[in-house]
């Protein structure tokens, strides 16, 4: 008969059904309350899970474990009475949040630090120090390796939950630290310096925040000897947070043994559990002379090398010093790519101005990430001489590597040569484009942008590197955009340059011969079309030879005569024969460019009688060039006979 109840009370869209359960889990008994709650978990409501977390405190261990287990059920719940006006359901939902591990709702705890209530303020504190705790303790079994032996499955799902909370923990001890100016000021560093425990944490990146309100009192804790639980905070704020403070005086103000042995084991000087020879050496800066480390190198195992580069790069010698020792212990731990990677990690997180001799040995390494990296870093800090560093990566570095190379290097090398094209004569821009092609993958890419936008100045000199660079084929979609382009000079060159290019469409040629209303791309349509040596084309060019352009009607008699047309004859007399000047001293280019030389009676006769003195010139030219062809050609029959 309960159970029956229950489950009406459970389906129920009615609020008063979550009052009625509420009141049975307050005064029913053990086995009453159980079947409460579920009832309350099934109908998911936020009142009544609302009530649930209220009512926590007062709950047997048994149901606060089932409530644990059952945390995330009670998520829209738990924010909404973390902003209760109700202090007690108010005050539990602020443990939950730390006990559930909801590290997605570390924001309701930050918005109740800044309470006015003392007891809410210090319990949203408490919970987010707890939150931190947990990520922290968590972290460090997964990277002990024990959990996983144990029971592989929970390290699984922890790990799981550490990467959809972490983020959002960190992030809100950062802001909170930075915002919050209140007495629980020293729970927040401690939280934040708990989770100082890797490269990448958000409170750790404090260090390096301009203006940040916890920067200060972080510095400050960092450059005083550690806690056993924020070695890895003290470590990480010398290697990664440029907190260069001597180690030899701090470890020697360190009094507690379990603080000592935390940090020792985090680097390589705890050697054979000799504890005082360390400190010995440690105090006394022994530990980074060169023959120290070379004889303590020799008797560890390579990849003690991790632990050692830790040390040195936390140590705040100098960095070219600090690059020495490195490349040291990556011949001593080498072949293994992990060992390689923590070492170079030492090195890049060092400050913008450091040395980059590491980096640069490590741009030979065989693994293309790490060369990746160290190429990255190198780019990231630009030497004076980066270039001379990535060049020669070009020749046989991994395509990706290649990328990040020209991705540095790429727009410096191509506006060097864009400036200088106009200044080179052809033969040296050729072979600087083809070097610059070899050298810059992307510059295709770069010349496209170049076409597509920009003054048409800049966009005629693009299609001229496109052309002697013979790069037709490659940008060819923009060339036909451009053969559409409203100004007359772009489209008559984006004609003539994708003429080049043996798959041009030839629907484009024709479109733009026919419809154009520019002379000038109409006469360079007439040349592709030239050049294609098509018959389909003769009858359009037969056309064109009578055409009222001159231009037009000189380049489709070259093109008729060419293609073996025998009315090309004929179109070139009447060309010369035509009653304006410009298309007489057109014919006459046409002439010399065929060299149809049986006209030359009619080329004397415009030399010496055509009333138009530009058209006498060119004609007299014309004659003197031919001259000068049969001069060369008898005395070169002359040098051979003599011979």
């Amino acid at each position: 008969m309960l159970q029956q109840v229950i489950q009406a009370l459970v389906v129920s869209r009615n609020e008063a059904a979550d009052d009625v359960l509420l009141e049975a889990l307050r005064l029913g008994n053990a086995a009453e309350k159980a079947a409460v709650l579920d009832a309350l978990v099934e109908r998911k409501s936020t009142r009544g899970l609302g009530g649930v977390i209220g009512e926590f405190d007062s709950l047997s261990e048994s149901l606060k474990l089932t409530i644990l287990e059952r945390i995330k059920a009670f998520y829209a719940a738990l924010r909404e009475s973390g902003r209760s006006d109700d202090l007690k359901r108010r005050l539990s939902a602020l443990k939950l949040i730390a006990l559930g591990r909801q590290g997605k709702l570390a924001y309701v705890l930050s918005e109740n630090i800044h309470d006015n209530d003392q007891a809410v303020a210090k319990a949203a504190a408490d919970a987010l120090v707890g939150l931190a705790r947990w990520v922290s303790t968590e972290t460090r079994a997964l990277q002990r390796g024990m959990m996983v032996k144990d029971d592989p499955a929970a390290a699984e799902r922890i790990h799981h939950e550490l990467i959809d909370n972490r983020g959002e923990i960190e992030l809100t001890v950062a802001r909170a630290l930075d915002v919050h100016r209140g007495r629980f000021g020293p729970e927040l560093l401690r939280a934040a310096l708990l989770l100082c425990d890797w490269p990448g944490s958000k409170t750790l990146a404090i260090l390096q925040t301009a203006k940040h309100g916890g920067q200060s009192p972080m510095v400050r804790r960092l450059q005083q000897p550690p806690a056993s639980e924020h070695v890895e905070a003290f470590l990480l704020g010398a290697s990664h947070g440029g907190l260069r403070s001597h180690f030899g005086v701090v470890v020697s103000h360190i009094d507690e043994a379990p603080v000592l042995d935390a940090m020792l084991r985090k680097t390589h000087w705890l050697k054979d559990h000799q504890l005082q020879l360390c400190m010995h050496q440690v105090t006394r800066g022994v530990w980074w002379d060169e023959t120290e480390l070379a004889r303590d190198i020799e008797r560890r195992h390579p990849t003690d090398a991790v632990q050692i580069g830790a040390w040195l790069g936390a140590s705040g010698m100098h960095d070219v010093v600090q690059d020495e020792r490195l490349e040291k212990l990556l011949l001593h731990g080498g072949d293994d790519p992990s060992c390689r990677l923590s070492l170079l990690r030492v090195a890049l997180g060092r400050p913008k101005g450091a040395s980059l001799r590491f980096c640069k040995a490590m741009l030979n390494d065989p693994d293309e990430r790490l060369m990746r990296m160290a190429a990255r870093e190198i780019v990231r800090r630009r030497p004076p001489d980066m270039d001379n560093m990535l060049l020669p990566l070009m020749t046989n570095a991994p395509q990706s590597v290649r990328q990040v190379v020209s991705r540095a290097i790429g727009q410096a090398g191509f506006e060097h040569f864009w400036q200088r094209f106009d200044r080179l004569d052809k033969v040296t821009r050729r072979s600087a484009g083809k070097a610059m092609m070899k050298i810059l993958p992307d510059a295709v890419v770069r010349l496209g942008r170049m076409l597509s936008s920009g003054p048409a100045q800049h966009r005629l000199k693009a299609m001229q590197i496109v052309h002697e660079l013979d790069l037709a084929e490659a940008l060819r979609p923009m060339l036909v955009q451009l053969c559409r382009d409203a100004n007359p000079k772009l489209r008559s060159k984006a004609i003539h340059v994708l003429g080049e290019d043996p798959a041009a469409p030839a629907e484009v040629l024709l479109d733009r011969l026919i419809n154009d209303s520019d002379a000038r791309v109409r006469a360079n349509a007439i040349e592709v079309l030239e050049s294609k040596q098509k018959a389909e084309y003769v009858p359009l060019l037969a056309q064109k030879a009578r055409a009222s352009n001159n231009r037009e009607r000189a380049n489709a008699i070259k093109a008729l005569h060419r293609m073996k047309v025998g009315t090309a004859s004929s179109q070139l007399l009447l060309m010369l024969q035509d009653g304006r000047p410009e298309h007489r001293i057109s014919g006459l280019w046409a002439l010399r460019k065929i060299g149809w030389w049986k006209m030359l009676n009619e080329v004397g006769r415009l030399a010496k009688e055509d009333d138009n003195l530009r058209v006498r010139r060119y004609a007299l030219s014309v004659l003197r060039s031919v001259a000068e062809v049969f001069n060369n050609e008898r005395a070169a029959k002359e040098s051979a006979q003599a011979v």
